[in-house]
């Protein structure tokens, strides 16, 4: 028996947008494509008339720091964060240490039982802040995770021996290495010049110098240890540029992400919102913000993930006194497809197709998981999202986060996530969540 029928919608897929029809059965996708081309299924148990809406995969977030029981308030958890999530149409995410590391096989078990019990949506996992790279690389492969993050910086600075070893022994395990790239000299030497505790004071403290001079390092250190390289939250699009001279060599495979930070915001708004745009790394300048935008348009960024970062509203403001006090990091997760489908398709700076494989189908591959997720195809997950079109205002009271607030408080879309399905079910309405903790699973990820 058919459990939902989607008819009326605009379908995308890979390079294509077309009017037609979604059907879903025990979970997994039936059929998808043009009305003549989809059997008209006998009884559905729903039927949703998307009345034009654009339909998509599910989202894929592979970049977010949801669960840390030893620096997350009460309140902030996988079950708060990933409802998040599906309120924004992203039904998978990929999570990665925050405070705590995650450098063992035991540790990836114990936090993928933990989060297990409280994921609205599918996940899996990312195994750092790895400083030491004597750990046990094939151990935490078969835990689940080919994925191990490292640093260029602080707090987690490994040095370059560290990271050349870590991608040597990752690479010849067939791991990928994720690498936060700032030089944390360029960086002792901007706070060095900077007395102040203004706002506009950390963004000066990281400059632009060091995002470009680390992710040549990565590359060139990638090349050399013959390793999978992901360099995380680009913020410029001169670091995309760069990123993109290792991915033209094609001597191992870069993939290079950027935050909707980056492309929403520049350093000129840190006058007006202040502490609420502290993140790591800094926000640059509107024309490097531009360069971005291109970047991600011509293919230069491979895919789009939050570097999803939660605090409570109170506590961020603490940093309109002192900016070095409030850990850097911004909400995103819900509102990454809203803002990309507004700011991006519907201002012409990307299309529906480019969208789809920026959030779905490219994190999908850099995952491990495509096309089970990321996709439509016949037999896929039935992850699903409907988008439906009208200017709003955004609110964080109408989000599902529990933080209290969003830094794109008061910007005007033109994009809402209207219907979310994952694993044949919907699990969100309009930023309602319906789903239960409990009913996303662990994505074993062994290669």
């Amino acid at each position: 028996m058919t459990d939902i029928h989607i008819t009326n919608a605009r379908v995308v897929r890979a390079g294509s947008v077309q009017q037609g029809e979604i059907v879903i059965s025990d979970g997994t996708i039936d059929a998808a494509g043009s009305a003549s081309s989809v059997p008209t299924p006998t009884d559905p148990e729903t039927v949703i008339d998307a009345d034009g809406m654009v339909a998509l995969p599910g989202a894929i977030d592979v970049h977010t720091h949801m669960h840390d029981d030893d620096l997350f308030p009460d309140g902030i958890d996988f079950a708060s964060q990933t409802a998040s999530a599906v309120a924004g149409g992203v039904t998978t995410v990929i999570e990665l240490p925050t405070q705590t590391p995650v450098t063992t096989p035991e540790a990836v078990r114990k936090k993928a039982k933990t989060c297990s019990a409280l994921a609205h949506v599918d996940f899996g996992l990312v195994a750092g802040n790895i400083q030491d790279p004597s750990i046990d690389v094939t151990g935490i492969i078969d835990a689940g995770t080919p994925d191990f993050k490292t640093f260029t910086a602080d707090p987690y600075l490994a040095s370059d021996a560290s990271i050349a070893r870590l991608m040597r022994r990752a690479g010849d395990a067939g791991g990928t290495v994720r690498v936060h790239c700032e030089t944390q000299g360029l960086l002792d030497d901007a706070r060095s010049t900077i007395d102040g505790d203004e706002p506009n004071a950390y963004m000066d403290s990281r400059p632009l110098e060091a995002e470009l001079d680390a992710i040549s390092r990565a590359g060139y250190f990638a090349e050399y240890a013959d390793c999978p390289l992901h360099v995380v939250h680009i913020s410029s699009g001169s670091g995309a540029r760069e990123g993109g001279r290792f991915k033209s060599r094609a001597n191992v495979p870069v993939t290079l992400e950027t935050c909707p930070q980056y492309l929403a915001f520049s350093k000129a708004d840190v006058a007006e919102k202040g502490p609420f745009l502290k993140v790591n790394p800094s926000l640059k300048s509107d024309a490097e913000r531009g360069r971005l935008w291109e970047a991600v348009r011509d293919g230069t960024i491979d895919l789009i993930g939050t570097d999803h970062f939660p605090t409570y509203r109170e506590t961020r403001k603490a940093g309109w006194e002192d900016i070095w006090e409030p850990y850097a990091g911004l909400p995103g997760v819900e509102t990454m497809v809203e803002f990309l489908a507004s700011e991006g398709v519907h201002e012409g700076r990307i299309s529906w197709p480019r969208l789809h494989e920026l959030v779905c189908a490219a994190p999908a591959r850099k995952a491990g998981m495509y096309p089970r997720k990321g996709s439509l195809r016949v037999g896929t997950d039935a992850d699903v999202m409907l988008i439906r079109a009208g200017e709003y205002e955004v609110s964080a009271a109408d989000h599902t986060f529990v933080g209290g607030w969003t830094p794109y408080e008061g910007q005007r879309w033109s994009a809402r996530v209207d219907t979310v399905i994952a694993g044949g079910e919907i699990v969100a309405e309009d930023h309602e969540v319906l789903s239960r903790a409990g009913r996303g699973q662990f994505l074993d990820r062994p290669l």
